[in-house]
């Protein structure tokens, strides 16, 4: 989390916990490897984001969250043309802002049209993006995301991940031990 550029840092991390959820989902090796590139690339149409949006300190205007909310299908026609690239990774990149109830963007998609990968994705990226701090706000503890989830995950994500997740997280907070520089 100390890394200047919080977009690289952010995608490190949902790499990481999409790859956890699909160990947890016990995916095979291969599933996980492509799950794990899928998390790392999912916000890559951020690259064509202005940024000074991405960065910017204070509330975002209309103007620049719709901006924002192209990043996925900006992301989808940056990976389409790789031939060689696992359809899962293009379509987490196209589809995890989507919700199963609707709400979601670039399309409003409904939880059967979600590619399974980008629904794990949703999870690992707005886990990690509300406990991270972010130059406009402090993030949140980790119990009080976990408590949002418990709230309103059951509509805005695929039971099967949520319910998977919610399960596994809170139990890598208790009882670990670490080591404090």
């Amino acid at each position: 989390r100390t890394v200047a550029d919080s977009v690289y840092a952010h995608s490190l991390n949902v790499a990481l916990i999409s790859r956890m959820i699909g160990r947890w989902l016990r995916f095979e090796r291969h599933d996980l490897d492509i799950l794990t590139l899928a998390g790392l690339m999912h916000d890559i149409g951020k690259l064509l984001i202005p940024s000074d949006i991405l960065n910017k300190p204070g509330s975002l205007t209309d103007e620049e969250f719709a901006k924002i909310k192209q990043h996925p299908a900006l992301g989808y026609e940056i990976l389409k043309r790789q031939p060689d690239l696992d359809s899962r990774i293009k379509k987490a990149a196209l589809m995890h802002h989507e919700r199963c109830d609707g709400s979601g963007y670039p399309f409003g998609l409904y939880a059967s049209d979600i590619d399974d990968y980008a629904s794990i994705i949703a999870v690992a990226d707005v886990y990690d993006a509300m406990t991270a701090d972010r130059c406009y706000r402090l993030g949140l503890c980790p119990f009080e995301v976990i408590a949002q989830f418990e709230q309103e995950g059951l509509q805005r994500y695929k039971p099967r991940y949520i319910l998977t997740f919610l399960e596994h997280i809170a139990h890598t907070y208790l009882h670990n031990r670490v080591l404090l520089n």
